[in-house]
């Protein structure tokens, strides 16, 4: 990346930053307006976004995006009121994302006969992870009961780490299907998770705990405390790799284990520069996207792709959801809307990337296409919906809607 494309995505996140809660109010998620500026100063329009030949510089801004923002959601994720409702929760990782990637693949295989079943089983974990950062605007408006708000933030903070674990399962059985002995796949995978995991619960309690007594005996100042925090979380990241494991999966369990070493001390983590470092990265990855895949994705997808998109978006998961939270407390139009509202984002560019890198496939060049499509239209879809979709869900039983003393975002539309 040259430093006119530096200077450009830099202008951009200023000019953004200026009217930012405007567009909040419209429930306009910023990675949209990054993907249309990205579209209209890349190659295809004014090109002054110049990303190079090769995807490494893009593959690289996005991995680090993906890390910061998982350990984040980590480190925000309540433990304690995951465990109280446990019920939805379970429900929502145990049955419903397995679920998801099932009908996934399934789909994958009636919709695009070409892909062999464990690519078939690659694409669906691929296009599987949720996103709730496209939209914190909805998130943030009192109207939509707590219980639903946190049960989609903790759904999108676990489904990168079962989405991954998917994905390397599948893509060890598809790159390995000449080869009977499964205990070099079985290996490999038992590696990556375990490892992964081992490594990030161990950075991340002990990072958290560290900067948490620093913090308490005042030998650390806020703002340290703040670039430590974001210091652990790519720590977790880069060890996870060199071991040969999961980086990603390193940070979510190490943001975990940070939150609860930081909480034991009886400290709260200090965020701001790592959530603000992960939302300038993660928009900097989508200027880029709409920049260099868009266009082209669109280009070369064929119809197949695009009923594929649709269908992903519009029925696999709303029917898995739906389906895992029968008989909890969640009324009918709660259900839908948890189901309707899980928008893809940088995890699906990341997984898709991770894949195609990898070139152990056959249908790499569409797998990029499926990814550039799902995504543009996710965050079109789940944009637009977001306010009608807020009306729709009041419109139901009003007993669990705003609580007393709660205000409603007004939207300017």
């Amino acid at each position: 990346m040259g430093a006119e494309t530096a200077f450009v995505l830099t202008l951009l996140v200023l000019c953004y930053a200026v009217v930012s809660g405007l567009i909040a109010r419209w429930y306009f998620a910023p990675a949209l307006v990054f993907v249309l500026f990205g579209m209209a100063l890349g190659p295809f329009g004014f090109n002054v976004l110049e990303g190079g030949s090769d995807t490494s510089s893009f593959t690289v801004l996005a991995q680090l995006a993906l890390t910061v923002i998982l350990f984040n959601q980590a480190v925000a994720l309540d433990l304690s009121a995951v465990v109280h409702r446990r019920e939805v929760t379970f429900r929502l990782l145990v049955i419903g994302i397995p679920l998801a990637l099932a009908l996934g693949t399934l789909t994958a295989l009636l919709i695009l006969p070409v892909m062999p079943v464990w690519e078939a089983a690659c694409l669906a974990a691929i296009v599987a992870p949720t996103e709730v950062a496209l939209i914190h605007s909805l998130l943030g408006d009192r109207r939509v009961p707590e219980r639903i708000r946190h049960a989609l933030s903790t759904e999108s903070g676990f489904y990168d780490g079962f989405a991954l674990a998917a994905l390397l399962a599948a893509l060890a059985l598809a790159s390995d299907r000449n080869d009977p002995d499964p205990t070099r796949w079985g290996y490999f995978l038992l590696r990556t998770e375990l490892l992964s995991v081992a490594v990030g619960l161990g950075i991340g309690a002990a990072g958290g705990w560290v900067i948490s007594r620093s913090r308490a005996r005042g030998w650390m100042s806020g703002t340290w405390a703040q670039l430590a925090t974001l210091a652990v979380a790519l720590l977790c990241f880069q060890l996870g790799e060199y071991l040969h494991g999961s980086g990603f999966v390193a940070a979510f369990s190490g943001g975990l284990a940070f939150a609860f070493a930081a909480r034991r001390v009886g400290q709260t983590p200090d965020m701001p520069v790592s959530e603000a470092a992960g939302q300038l990265l993660e928009l900097a990855v989508f200027a880029l996207f709409g920049a260099y895949a868009v266009i082209v994705g669109w280009r070369d997808a064929d119809w197949r792709v695009v009923v594929f998109a649709l269908v992903v978006l519009l029925g696999v998961r709303l029917v898995a959801v739906s389906a895992s939270l029968i008989r909890t407390d969640l009324t009918a139009r709660q259900r839908l809307f948890v189901g309707w509202f899980g928008p893809r984002g940088i995890g699906t560019l990341v997984l898709g990337l991770i894949m195609v890198e990898r070139g152990e496939i056959e249908q790499s060049s569409l797998i990029t296409q499926v990814v550039a499509v799902t995504v543009t239209l996710s965050l079109v879809i789940h944009s637009a919906s977001a306010w009608p979709g807020i009306r729709w869900l009041g419109a139901g039983p009003a007993d669990d809607l705003t609580t007393p003393g709660e205000q409603s975002r007004t939207p300017l539309i």
